[in-house]
């Protein structure tokens, strides 16, 4: 097989399956995941990263020049015990492993590590998660950075698609579908990125020397409500009268408000 090559967790991902469809083109991919998906992209290699063992074994055989680690448990996906396996000490494990070969190592971090109540968020702000998501991947960025200090910590926020949905419009659409009323919030302000920019800026940092924290993100700020409604549209799903407006902040005090983040560093890189 060709080098170099850039080992992917969590490559059956919605952010994974593209990043390995891109890198292929350049790289030896090892598209790693935790359990056989049938990957599309790149030689499937079998990786649980909440076993610290099994992630230093196979990144001791691979010894891959790169590491792209997208593998995490989102909310919706798993409860708080299987967000901090994965988020936080899968992650440690994956930057030991990348230290220990001496692989560069690019791993994907969230703008939810911030509380909302600071915006715009440099690059260098420290973390001040509100929910157990957040502290999960805000302790997963202290143990990559301790692990290995010369490892990339990427900071987006809503990831979208324009050939698949993401997963959160495509359960909105399931619901709306099955006729059941949607709230939108419209006090959320995000900065949602294109997953295909965003596989690209992961793809040019395995390869730019530049370590600590970078926020990767698109520069126009919607509310998840705009959000919401732009990208139901361009899917077409007629919500009728079934999506109304409505405030996070009435449901309690774990939904960070405005995540806008700074991203002038990226883009000069």
């Amino acid at each position: 097989m060709a080098e170099p090559a850039v080992l992917i967790t969590g490559a059956a991902g919605y952010l994974g399956r593209r990043l390995a469809e891109r890198a292929s083109t350049r790289w030896n991919v090892l598209a790693g995941t935790h359990r056989r998906s049938g990957v599309k992209a790149g030689t499937e290699v079998l990786l649980d990263v909440t076993e610290r063992d099994a992630v230093m074994r196979v990144v001791g055989r691979l010894r891959p020049r790169a590491i792209i680690h997208t593998a995490a448990v989102n909310p919706g996906q798993g409860d708080e015990t299987n967000m901090w396996r994965v988020n936080a000490e899968g992650s440690q494990h994956v930057a030991e492993a990348a230290h220990a070969v001496g692989a560069r190592l690019v791993a994907v971090s969230t703008d939810i590590v911030h509380n909302g109540g600071a915006a715009p968020y440099a690059d260098d702000v420290p973390p001040s998660p509100i929910n157990g998501y957040g502290q999960s991947k805000a302790a997963g960025e202290e143990a990559i950075r301790a692990a290995d200090p010369a490892a990339v910590v990427v900071r987006p926020s809503l990831i979208y698609g324009l050939d698949e949905m993401d997963r959160g419009t495509a359960g909105f659409a399931e619901r709306i579908a099955a006729g059941n009323p949607q709230v939108l919030f419209s006090d959320v302000i995000r900065n949602p990125v294109w997953v295909e920019t965003l596989a690209e800026a992961l793809i040019r940092l395995a390869t730019v020397e530049h370590a600590g924290v970078l926020n990767v993100a698109g520069r126009q700020a919607l509310s998840r409500e705009a959000f919401g409604r732009r990208m139901l549209a361009y899917w077409g799903v007629d919500v009728g009268d079934l999506v109304r407006p409505g405030l996070a902040a009435d449901l309690g005090d774990t939904i960070p408000l405005d995540l806008r983040l700074v991203v002038d560093r990226a883009e000069a890189l």
